[in-house]
């Protein structure tokens, strides 16, 4: 099984090319983190710190922050590509089962194939995070403080171990439940449906999780709102930030609700735009038909755009009152600008892996339309409005993080007697959006080339 395993990974190396970079990203933040945890923990690091007035709590405190952001980008993308893989396999095991493979064996197969693009992927996302550790704890150590001269970090075998197997754990961990289900479809069924629709129903396990998850953001919704600002140093109040944790655990709760929420409010949003006809109704069946991977893409393109309004409004938040308040308090824009850069493309990666291996299933969507009597340009019409309905779900979902930073992060300054100000990261959310879109748009008109090459029968056959 093994070896039937490798062969379809290597016949079809051009689908999972996307999810190989999302999980060898998602290994470059884990190693970077284990790495600086390690060192600001090292009892040398630690004696040093005191000895310039900084605390170990202090230095440990924006390391924390940001490995629990990464922790909320880099858990679900991670998880979802991983339960991509299963869907993008389908025909593969469904022709195992028919030559004769037993459920076991499908799922062994299966959840191995995920293992193996999880492993593949840590080999560059090691050497990667190898030559951005360094740099990585410094732009740390500079948001803990200023006094703390430079740390230096390096890998180890730990780092290295515990990296490949939290990376493993979580995409084989997101594998395994739609894997299972999976091999107990009919292999005639799932030979004929390469790409089911209909909306998928939430498993007990996920629905426990999600309603923990809403308990924890109704919680933390109040502390965003209700908690007193700290003390203030420098006449900066401390203890801000609770309404961005809050904004990324709704972000994340939409990425659990994904499947009983996003079709809903895809096809209620977009109902209009179907009485527009020809590609326009098309585009909006397309995207309904297949809305598991549909809803899956969505959440994470919400993901990457919830993220970026949340820290952008805090930090021009923030900004705008150090200069309605006179204050010298420098805000670090640079570091926490990139570390959004970084978070929002793997929300984005993924959800652009999760459409790309879609890809086979479009080629004969693809290929029915033509004989149909669409054209070429009609069809690259319709996958456009595709992924403006994808963007513009995702934009709806974003706007409730994008309230609750602006709100809370405003009157957090309020409370601490601050200057009222509201300053909505609508420009960066905005340009987000773009590339999301102009992402999407690539990867939708990739099949389009290889469904007009080949004769449309060879493909319908093939199918």
């Amino acid at each position: 099984m093994t070896r039937y395993t490798l062969r379809a990974l290597a016949a079809q190396w051009r689908i999972w090319s996307a999810t190989v970079a999302v999980l060898a990203l998602a290994a470059v933040l884990v190693d970077v983190c284990l790495t600086h945890r390690f060192a600001v923990t090292r009892p040398e690091v630690v004696a040093a710190a005191r000895a310039v007035g900084v605390g170990p709590a202090e230095l440990e405190a924006s390391g924390t922050s940001i490995y629990v952001y990464s922790a909320f980008t880099a858990i679900p993308v991670v998880a979802i590509v991983g339960r991509s893989c299963v869907q993008a396999l389908r025909t593969n095991w469904a022709g195992w089962r028919l030559a004769g493979a037993s459920p076991r064996q499908v799922l062994v197969g299966v959840v191995t194939t995920v293992a193996v693009l999880g492993l593949v992927a840590c080999a560059p996302g090691v050497l990667v995070a190898s030559a951005v550790d360094q740099p990585f704890s410094s732009v740390l150590t500079r948001m803990a403080s200023a006094r703390m001269g430079r740390i230096e970090v390096a890998q180890t075998p730990t780092t290295l171990l515990l990296t490949v197997v939290v990376v493993v754990a979580v995409a084989v961990l997101g594998a395994v439940g739609p894997a299972r289900a999976a091999v107990r479809t009919p292999a005639v069924e799932a030979v004929r449906d390469a790409a089911p629709g209909g909306r998928r129903r939430m498993g007990v396990g996920r629905r426990i999780l999600a309603g923990l998850w809403a308990l924890a953001s109704a919680g933390q919704l109040l502390v965003a709102f209700l908690a007193p600002p700290g003390k203030k140093i420098d006449g900066w109040p401390t203890g801000g930030g609770q309404a961005i944790l809050a904004s990324l655990l709704l972000a994340v709760l939409v990425v659990l609700l994904a499947p009983a929420l996003i079709p809903g409010l895809l096809r209620l949003w977009s109902a209009p735009l179907a009485r527009l006809g020809g590609p326009w109704l098309i585009a909006r069946r397309s995207a309904l038909w297949r809305s598991e991977s549909s809803a899956s893409a969505i959440g994470l393109l919400a993901l990457a755009i919830s993220f970026t309004a949340a820290l952008t409004t805090s930090l021009a938040t923030g900004q705008a009152v150090v200069e309605a308040a006179h204050l010298s308090v420098a805000i670090n824009q640079v570091d926490s600008l990139v570390l959004a850069a970084i978070l929002g493309a793997m929300a984005l990666l993924g959800a652009v892996a999760v459409v790309g291996m879609s890809s086979r299933s479009r080629q004969r969507e693809l290929a029915v339309l033509r004989c149909a009597g669409s054209t070429v340009r009609g069809v690259r019409r319709q996958v456009v409005i595709e992924a403006a309905l994808y963007v513009g779900t995702a934009l709806l979902i974003s706007l409730l993080p994008l309230v609750v930073t602006t709100a809370g992060e405003s009157l957090f300054y309020a409370r601490a007697g601050m200057p009222l100000v509201v300053r909505p990261g609508i420009g960066p959310v905005l340009l987000v959006a773009l590339l999301s879109f102009l992402a999407l748009v690539a990867v939708l008109l990739a099949p389009i080339r290889g469904a007009t090459r080949a004769p449309i029968g060879a493909i319908l056959a093939a199918e």
